[in-house]
């Protein structure tokens, strides 16, 4: 009897065992993979690849979802997610900012056109130009007699 609930012991001791390792064999791979993309796709953020490390994380949280690297995948991507929502709501104010400076000018440069539309004609008188001067005559400078010399 005493043998019997020995072996019995020891096959649960065994399997449990056996359940660890199985476990562990099956997961902490995962978690490595896993840390080691959660690590790349940070180094991808930092130097300012988001689209690339968006991929990465969205892949951790898809191929590992049970892990650690997963969670903080999770919260990667949305941080990621705010952080681009915060710089397209500030590009949106800007961009509103410049639209209304330009309807402003635009306004300015109507009222400007109607006032030039709507002001009188003016007059303008064309005076004849004054009479040109004759241009003096050119006089050929006379040749003076040349004495003729005696032999």
């Amino acid at each position: 009897m005493r043998v019997r609930t020995l072996l019995i012991g020891t096959a649960i001791v065994s399997s449990i065992l056996g359940a660890v390792v199985v476990y562990l064999t099956l997961t902490v791979p995962n978690d490595l993979k896993a840390d080691s993309l959660l690590k790349d796709a940070r180094k991808d953020l930092a130097a300012g690849q988001t689209d690339r490390s968006r991929e990465t994380l969205a892949r951790v949280v898809q191929q590992y979802p049970r892990t650690d690297a997963a969670a903080a995948a999770t919260v990667a991507l949305v941080t990621i997610a705010d952080q681009e929502n915060e710089k397209l709501r500030l590009e949106l104010t800007r961009l509103r900012q410049d639209l209304a400076g330009q309807s402003r000018q635009i306004e300015g440069l109507g009222k400007n056109i109607e006032t030039i539309k709507n002001a009188p004609p003016k007059i303008v008188t064309v005076q004849a130009p004054p009479p040109k001067k004759p241009a003096p005559k050119k006089t050929t400078p006379k040749k003076q007699p040349t004495k003729k010399k005696r032999r």
